[in-house]
């Protein structure tokens, strides 16, 4: 029986009719010897299906409490750290055979990253999944702050199948991040644990205190790190209302919707090269990628929207220059060097037509 003892949960042997047994959960592998029993105890053949599985849960799920001093929150991520994470479970997936993905969220914007100049357009991924995530669990996706990839280790497959925690807060327990083209990206190691939280742990409160704070403010919805925002663009239509990438995704209806948005570009296709050859031709169209902390998509900007977006350059080495400002590509840096570039922020007007297509629209480049 389980009662509470100075403060503490505790399990009551009734030495007359009660018996137990201890075993180690540090063994790699389900050790059937206990090491300690009460006398008398016997460990039935019915019985034994219960010692590997008490093992994997011990193994895989924390259930000590307490804080923590190595608890960050997804805004204060770094690369190749090992750190505990208070987050939401939004879903599970297999992403390749017998390598499972968690998708997870604090609420927080998590830091923007560098990107090598040497990427081609074609090279710069839109996320980290293998596979696009369906429509209908997108649309289930929170539009403020940043959903986190974490791939688990392929010898670990058993958690991913058997997790029954979507929807719950949890805590991770010693998972690490590594950058990938610009991504955040979370990894599930062997010796990584989950432990579920309460609706009502102190940590979990705190993260929903914050996250109401955000939403109730239309700021909220700006990237945490972009402010002050750099003086490259001006929008045509300040009305708009504010919007995140995942606003447009989350849409779940067929019509045309508009926003304004602060957003990084990450890529350009064509080369800043060959799109000074393309203005004023009647061939005008490029592809912008573009991402903020909830999403990174594809755009594109054609026709008059792009003979707007340039005409304040009065030359193509000034267009050229400006592109590549956008990208965050350092000065008298050539297109083959690899060298590291940090896009900047901008503010753009955005469109997404029924058929879910995206338009950069609306928004000119700042000549100083």
């Amino acid at each position: 029986m389980i009662k509470e003892y100075e403060n503490r949960p505790c399990a009551i042997c009734n030495k007359q009719y009660s018996s137990y047994a201890l075993f180690d959960v540090n063994s790699n592998t389900p050790n059937y010897t206990p090491y300690q029993a009460s006398r008398g105890f016997v460990l039935l053949e019915q019985d034994t299906g219960y010692v590997p599985r008490m093992w994997q849960v011990s193994r895989y799920h924390d259930m000590g409490a307490g804080n923590s001093e190595y608890i960050v929150s997804m805004k204060n991520l770094a690369a190749n750290q090992h750190f505990d994470l208070i987050c939401k479970v939004l879903h599970v997936q297999e992403a390749s055979r017998n390598r499972w993905m968690f998708f997870v969220w604090d609420g927080n914007d998590a830091p923007p990253l560098s990107l090598d100049t040497k990427y081609k357009d074609s090279e710069i991924p839109l996320g980290i999944e293998p596979v696009p995530l369906a429509r209908h669990i997108i649309c289930q996706f929170p539009c403020v702050g940043t959903v986190l990839r974490v791939t688990v280790d392929q010898g670990l497959k058993d958690i991913g199948l058997h997790f029954k925690g979507i929807g719950k807060w949890v805590k991770f327990r010693n998972i690490r991040c590594e950058e990938h083209s610009g991504l955040w990206h979370g990894l599930f190691l062997p010796s990584s644990r989950i432990r579920f939280l309460s609706e009502n742990d102190d940590s979990v409160l705190q993260c929903k205190r914050t996250i109401d704070e955000r939403e109730t403010m239309e700021e909220g919805f700006l990237p945490t790190w972009s402010t002050p925002l750099p003086n490259l663009t001006v929008v045509d239509y300040p009305s708009l209302p504010t919007s995140t990438l995942m606003d447009f995704l989350t849409n779940s209806e067929e019509v045309a919707i508009a926003g304004r948005c602060i957003v990084r570009v990450v890529a350009i296709c064509p080369s800043v090269r060959e799109i000074c050859q393309l203005v004023g031709s009647t061939e005008q169209k490029i592809r912008l990628t573009l991402e903020d902390p909830t999403a990174r998509i594809h755009a594109h900007l054609c026709g008059r929207e792009l003979t707007r977006f340039s005409t304040c350059c009065l030359s193509l080495d000034v267009l050229a220059s400006k592109m590549n400002e956008l990208l965050g590509v350092p000065a008298n840096c050539e297109e083959e060097d690899n060298a590291a570039r940090k896009p900047p922020w901008i503010e753009c007007c955005l469109k997404m037509t029924s058929s879910r297509e995206f338009f950069f629209c609306g928004t000119r480049l700042v000549v100083q």
